[in-house]
């Protein structure tokens, strides 16, 4: 269930530039990405305990890569998104401290991105090796001419 758009807007009143709104998937919160961190500990210490890390993603929007995070409050069964968009080629803040489970996922995120990731134990690529392209981003062909031709 979605909580009211209210409370988390008052968990996150001391964030610069946070947005709050109910949108068809629940009550979605973007915030600079600059906050990212600050807006996940205000919900997860707020009074409604958005205390479990359901999930976390990353999306090419084309303007940029667009992360989300779904909390979820157990004690009162409502979750909420938290977005943020980074530019091509920039930094990822790691909220594993505050969220251990983001670990391995921030990682794979940033690398499939092509984004750094700051403030994590161990920001070495994951999945692949220097030289390969950011899968995940549109501009990166998936297959090229010649993969396709020599099928």
């Amino acid at each position: 269930m979605p909580p009211d758009v209210t409370v988390v807007k008052s968990a996150l009143a001391d964030i610069d530039g946070a947005e709050v709104a109910h949108s068809g998937i629940g009550v979605v919160a973007r915030v600079p990405v600059a906050s990212v961190t600050r807006a996940l500990d205000a919900l997860k210490e707020s009074p409604h305990a958005f205390t479990m890390l359901v999930d976390f993603f990353g999306t090419d929007t084309g303007a940029g890569v667009e992360f989300t995070y779904l909390l979820r409050s157990l004690s009162r069964d409502e979750e909420v998104y938290v977005r943020a968009t980074v530019p091509y080629a920039g930094e990822l803040v790691s909220a594993w401290n505050i969220f251990p489970a983001l670990l391995l996922p921030e990682r794979e995120t940033a690398e499939l991105f092509g984004l750094s990731l700051a403030g994590h134990p161990n920001p070495k690529r994951l999945l692949t090796v220097e030289g390969i392209e950011p899968l995940l981003l549109k501009s990166v062909a998936i297959r090229t001419l010649e993969e396709v031709r020599d099928r």
